[in-house]
């Protein structure tokens, strides 16, 4: 989990993505993390599709974020609102919207993608497409596999009824989400965050700090921010890129290598060795923003991009690790977890009251508190001839 203090040192000196964050932060208390996402995740729908760079193959300026929070408590709705409305403002001035429309159907996306290859789609609660597509049959288990696809702008096609093909050979395809962590735990797997699905999003993981009685909900700023997105998005290609330059290559083989012999929990593991394409691929954002490749020379991929990058990837590993002090990795841990979710820190519960909170069956829940009992984790104090039978109590 990421603090505001931490968001701040993602944050450039000047640019898009500050005066974003700036004024996103004067409407919502969400955490500044979230607008600092939102931010890069704008640009991100504006660059052309000639824009990347060479990277383990080819990779490209789209980006899949999602923010996570407690539900309601960090309002990922508002910040992803804020993000719309600017987006809305500026594609007035394109002839193709850059905000797409959820898919309904594998065919469905495939069919918008090849209308208009470049847009970003936005999930309020990502939760709820994450359950449909855990369910075997429907369509959003395919959508799922599609996009896993498309993070990496792989083509696209589809036969259609009268036997026409249609494809899209360059789609940009962005997503921006957001999810609690309830959602998140329960309908995603091992092999999501191990195989590649989960691995592909840029997470941040905060908790809100700021409170505000009377937020200001000043969008004067909003005609200038479009502005700006609608000149890099009336673009039609960017200057081609060289890699990265002699002194951006010192710092990153320095941070890669420092990256590659980090430990982290095995259940996130998968996601680690997707870092740096992460990193590299904000950096290219960063570079977008503070300009170098919109005069349409080739350029490189400098120390300061480079820097910003590796910043905004910290954030996203620093949000996964914290993420799996919340997740359970199995189902016994995530019944262990329930059952002492129902007992209060120093406080003490009957067998009947834990199971009326958690709705076990009798069972598995007091095999579970036997297990409990012996490593420490609550005391039993047995009653005597009560009705309610023993109490236990949690001690940690």
């Amino acid at each position: 989990m990421i603090s505001e203090r931490d968001a701040l040192a993602a944050m450039p000196p000047s640019g898009f993505v500050r005066d974003y964050m700036k004024f996103a932060l004067q409407q919502t208390t969400a955490p500044l993390g979230y607008h600092l996402v939102m931010g890069l995740s704008l640009l991100s729908v504006t660059t052309p599709q000639t824009f990347g760079t060479s990277y383990a193959g080819d990779l490209y300026g789209n980006l899949f974020a999602l923010l996570v929070g407690r539900s309601g408590d960090e309002q990922k709705s508002s910040a992803l609102g804020i993000a719309k409305k600017v987006l809305y403002r500026c594609q007035e001035g394109l002839p193709q919207p850059l905000i797409g429309k959820q898919p309904g159907s594998p065919e469905g996306l495939v069919d918008s993608l090849v209308a208009n290859p470049r847009q970003v789609i936005f999930y309020s609660e990502f939760g709820a497409f994450l359950a449909k597509a855990q369910k075997k049959g429907t369509y959003f288990e395919p959508i799922k596999a599609y996009y896993t696809d498309l993070w990496d702008c792989s083509p696209v096609d589809r036969l259609k009824a009268n036997n026409v093909s249609i494809s899209q050979p360059n789609p940009r395809l962005s997503l921006a989400a957001g999810v609690s962590l309830s959602y998140l735990e329960d309908n995603t797997t091992a092999a999501d965050w191990s195989g590649g699905f989960m691995g592909r999003w840029a997470i941040i993981y905060s908790r809100r700090e700021r409170t505000v009685s009377y937020p200001k909900n000043d969008w004067s700023a909003v005609p200038d921010l479009a502005a700006r997105l609608l000149q890099r998005a009336q673009m039609p290609q960017a200057g081609p890129c060289l890699g990265l330059s002699r002194v951006a290559y010192q710092r990153w083989d320095q941070w890669f290598h420092d990256n590659d012999r980090r430990h982290v929990p095995e259940m996130v593991s998968g996601v680690k060795t997707r870092v740096p394409t992460l990193a590299m691929k904000a950096a290219l954002l960063y570079a977008w923003d503070f300009g170098e490749p919109m005069v349409g020379q080739p350029w490189c991929i400098d120390d300061h991009h480079v820097d910003y990058g590796i910043r905004f990837a910290e954030l996203h590993l620093k949000s996964v690790v914290g993420l799996t002090e919340y997740f359970a990795e199995h189902q016994d841990a995530q019944t262990r977890r329930t059952i002492l979710m129902a007992i209060p820190i120093g406080g003490m519960q009957t067998l009947g009251q834990i199971l009326l909170r958690t709705k076990l069956k009798k069972r598995t829940v007091l095999e579970v508190l036997d297990g409990l009992v012996t490593d420490g984790t609550l005391k039993v104090h047995m009653v005597s001839g009560s009705p309610t039978g023993s109490l236990y109590e949690r001690v940690d």
